[in-house]
């Protein structure tokens, strides 16, 4: 395709490779002083414990890689949890140290995305100011700290790798498309969320008439595919539609209200949006009348030019549909509105937005540039009050190297994980696991079973 150029460590920047380095250094720095906490005490992240260690800990190591859990086979966290408890019982790592093991497992993969931006080739990242941008967004995006250096959470990364692969230019260098085709392969093996904009890369290779996009797509499809039809099943917690207008109002708080003005504005927002329902006023439609609106100018803006920044808002808008529409783990609507449960499902769709606003931004002087410029600076100084405000249970919790020693004395001891008031039971007793049943709030099963989790929820709210 004309226009095509190479992409991957090999291609020109407009940084130099010490300064990359450092960009990726100062990336990481940001990343993990944003909870600091969680390094200093150990942490390991409610279900990367309590369920994928403990599950591990009790059942063979062959059975606790391939279990699919909640509807789906999440490998990233299967297999850093497997080798994390195989590694303590062969006495190579301390079971004081095992977080850390996880974490930094987990941290090289949210370095993933800034490495793409850093040594790939686009247009949009042909100015210095813009690739700083977009890595100070993905570092500082507020209320998406559930995703940050747990290893449940790689999913999230790698399907920002495939969106920012469906944006960059396609690579010409063998073993930067290998890179390329490995993350797209695994992205769908760790979640299902990367499969929804698999369309998106198929679309891609229609207009771009680029046979190298094609195999991106044969990859990603390959991977879909051994998900979709291996492992992906039903699951008592998901599948529930949310009605468009209440999708639309969800989007409009979560992508809109949290990206520009913060988790405050935004449950602001969403209180006034339940009241509105629960008065049976008309009120909450126009804060989905104004998500439809919005959404569609900045798609017809993107359009105008083939360039990243349609694929991103696309990218953005159809992972926040299908997240928010059904995939999303919720008891009820305020789940759906409020910003800081469920924060991880805000991750994806307020950084591919918060990227294509960039993209925008960096256009060719024209009519609009200034509100694209204007939008961003808004967003940067948001994303900035908020990078130290966190929510308590993620950014302080039990030290794990404590609860080990109370085990240690006593192996009955459940192990206290982030946040309270969960805990992983590393018992000497292995109990068998259960299907969920008609009732699922009724099941004593243990945490790392499905049943005993999916309880969990109706007794915990969580």
């Amino acid at each position: 395709m004309a226009g095509a150029v190479e992409a991957g460590p090999g291609a020109r920047s407009v940084f130099s490779r010490a300064q990359r380095l450092l960009l990726l250094a100062a990336f990481a720095l940001i990343v993990v002083l944003r909870l600091p906490n969680a390094w200093a005490e150990g942490r390991f992240q409610d279900e990367e414990a309590t369920v994928f260690l403990a599950y591990a800990w009790h059942y063979p190591w062959l059975d606790a890689l391939f279990r699919p859990f909640a509807g789906y086979w999440n490998l990233g966290a299967s297999a850093t949890t497997v080798a994390a408890v195989q590694l303590v019982r062969g006495g190579y790592l301390p079971l004081e140290r095992a977080p850390y093991f996880t974490m930094g497992v987990a941290l090289a993969f949210q370095l993933l995305p800034a490495v793409l931006i850093l040594t790939s080739k686009a247009d949009w990242l042909a100015r210095r100011l813009a690739v700083i941008a977009a890595l100070l967004l993905i570092a500082i995006s507020p209320a998406t700290e559930e995703v940050f250096f747990n290893v449940l959470h790689i999913q999230f990364h790698l399907a920002l790798c495939a969106a920012l692969i469906l944006a960059l230019d396609v690579p010409d260098r063998p073993r930067v498309t290998i890179l390329y085709a490995t993350l797209l392969f695994i992205a769908p093996l760790c979640g299902p969320g990367p499969i929804v904009i698999l369309p998106l890369f198929a679309l891609r290779a229609l207009v771009d008439r680029d046979r190298r996009r094609l195999g991106q797509l044969a990859w990603f499809a390959a991977g879909a595919a051994v998900q979709l039809l291996l492992f992906y099943g039903p699951s008592a917690m998901r599948g529930h539609l949310a009605p468009p207008g209440m999708l639309a109002a969800a989007m409009f708080v979560r992508m809109i209200a949290l990206r520009f003005l913060g988790p405050d504005f935004a449950n602001l927002t969403a209180g006034v949006i339940l009241d509105s329902q629960t008065s049976g006023t008309r009120l909450w439609w126009w804060f989905a009348g104004a998500a439809v609106a919005a959404f569609s100018v900045i798609v017809a803006v993107a359009s105008k030019r083939r360039d990243a920044a349609l694929w991103l808002v696309l990218s953005s808008l159809s992972i926040g549909a299908a997240s928010l529409g059904f995939g999303m783990v919720r008891l009820n609507d305020a789940d759906l509105l409020g910003v800081l449960s469920g924060e991880r499902y805000n991750f994806l769709p307020l950084v591919l937005l918060g990227l294509a606003l960039i993209v925008l931004a960096m256009r060719p002087p024209s009519g609009s540039r200034p509100v694209f410029v204007g939008l961003c600076l808004l967003m940067t100084l948001s994303s900035a009050y908020y990078y130290s405000k966190t929510i308590r249970g993620l950014s302080s919790g039990s030290s794990w190297p404590a609860e080990v020693r109370a085990w240690r004395a006593d192996h009955r001891h459940p192990l206290a994980v982030w946040p309270a008031p969960f805990t992983a039971d590393l018992s000497d007793e292995n109990r068998p696991c259960s299907p969920p049943g008609p009732n699922p709030g009724q099941s004593t099963d243990p945490r790392y079973c499905e049943s005993g989790w999916v309880a969990g929820f109706y007794r915990n709210g969580h």
